[in-house]
């Protein structure tokens, strides 16, 4: 199963007795390269700072661009670790096993775990945009949460007086399906078929009130 890394292993091996089967792995990516540039930028900052307070290898005085190879190495990298950070934001997932959904599952702390019960299926809906900008933006609700890390689809579906957004640039049909034969297999006939209304995609021209 493509995105079957360790800590999908893991949650398989912590939920498993009490989600079942894991059926599907819906993956979300976005690397945020606008910032890499800014991050750069502050870098050079912070290896300009030091260069003033760090005492250079030889001596205890200040190093004053002595070695510009270093300087710039240093602030490169720490330009590069600033960017890296990002990353944390930029790979998501939204697994779906046979008795209900899990997100957010690097920590116990913030895991996200939906049974089917929790779901209402008719709102569950597949939303896309003509332009490619992230549907999330236009969808608006008194309470909205988003579960991906951005894309020009989502998958929007309403879960304890909460709307959650799993946006993606991957066709959201497979996820949509995915649920739907999910819930049928648990024995929920009328949800699979109120679920299967989520396709086709609806295209989003402007704000959406989801309430």
């Amino acid at each position: 199963m493509h995105g079957r890394n360790w800590l999908v292993r893991r949650v398989e091996r912590r939920l498993g007795p009490e989600l079942g089967q894991l059926r599907y792995i819906a993956s979300s990516r976005k690397i945020f390269w606008k910032v890499l540039l800014p991050c750069l930028v502050v870098g050079f900052v912070f290896g300009t700072i030091a260069e003033f307070v760090s005492p250079i290898r030889s001596t205890r005085e200040a190093g004053h661009f002595n070695d510009p190879g270093f300087f710039a190495l240093t602030s490169i990298l720490t330009g590069l670790l600033l960017w890296s950070m990002t990353f944390l934001g930029s790979f998501r997932k939204l697994l779906v096993f046979d008795g209900g959904l899990v997100a957010k599952y690097s920590q116990s702390s913030t895991r996200l775990v939906f049974a089917w019960d929790d779901i209402v299926p008719s709102t569950i809906k597949a939303v896309t945009t003509l332009d490619g900008t992230d549907p999330d933006r236009r969808l608006t609700a008194r309470q909205k949460v988003s579960l991906g890390a951005g894309g020009r689809n989502a998958l929007v579906f309403k879960a304890r007086d909460t709307f959650w957004v799993f946006a993606s640039n991957n066709d959201p049909a497979p996820l949509a399906a995915a649920i739907r034969e999910a819930m049928n297999a648990a024995g929920m006939p009328d949800a699979a078929r109120a679920a299967a209304g989520a396709l086709p995609a609806v295209v989003l021209t402007g704000r959406t009130a989801l309430d």
